[in-house]
């Protein structure tokens, strides 16, 4: 995990020492659709916050580097047609990421697409009878995700993104027989700064 945050940091200090005429940045603030792999649980229906700040730096006329500080909420939830064998009801993951994308403009569209790391603060596993079992599930504090995005500037002022992750490792801390997951869509509008 230290690689992993070295990664980061440097990514951060490749930001830090922007002149005006390269930086930009902007406020996120949305949804996110979840799910967890493994977990017995199917569809994207578990709903969540997301939102964060980001910086970015032209690298040419095309091409950026993108760094974004945010909040997400990821997990799953149960839908009457899951599997019988499923025993939770509901898992609910509240993490810290610092995604770094590199990106392409094309007119009023962007794609980007890297990796994110997470760190996990607070999470919550429900049974079927509703009851807490979180203490049955240890999940690791640290994550890496795989994460791509599209986004749709509408002006100088405002814009929207669509993004999906994969994480790269399993969730949980251990090893389970069934290792879980985890897959994202987030839905955000940003106001540029």
């Amino acid at each position: 995990m230290r690689g992993m945050l070295s990664f980061f940091c440097a990514g951060w200090l490749t930001l830090a020492g922007l002149s005006a005429q390269t930086f930009q940045g902007s406020l996120l603030a949305g949804i996110t659709l979840a799910q967890i792999d493994g977990d017995l649980l199917s569809g994207f229906n578990q709903p969540g916050l997301c939102g964060g700040l980001r910086v970015e730096r032209q690298l040419s006329e095309r091409w950026s580097l993108g760094l974004t500080l945010a909040f997400s909420q990821a997990g799953s939830r149960r839908q009457l047609t899951d599997q019988p064998a499923a025993v939770l009801r509901s898992v609910r993951l509240n993490q810290v990421e610092l995604p770094l994308l590199v990106q392409f403009s094309e007119w009023q569209f962007q794609l980007g697409a890297g990796l994110a790391y997470q760190r996990l603060f607070g999470y919550r596993f429900r049974d079927i009878t509703g009851a807490d079992v979180t203490a049955l599930y240890p999940l690791r504090d640290n994550q890496l995700a795989f994460l791509a995005s599209g986004r749709f500037r509408f002006n100088e002022r405002w814009g929207a993104e669509l993004s999906w992750s994969r994480s790269l490792l399993p969730l949980q801390a251990g090893k389970g027989s069934s290792p879980f997951w985890g897959r994202v869509i987030g839905i955000q509008s940003i106001i540029y700064l």
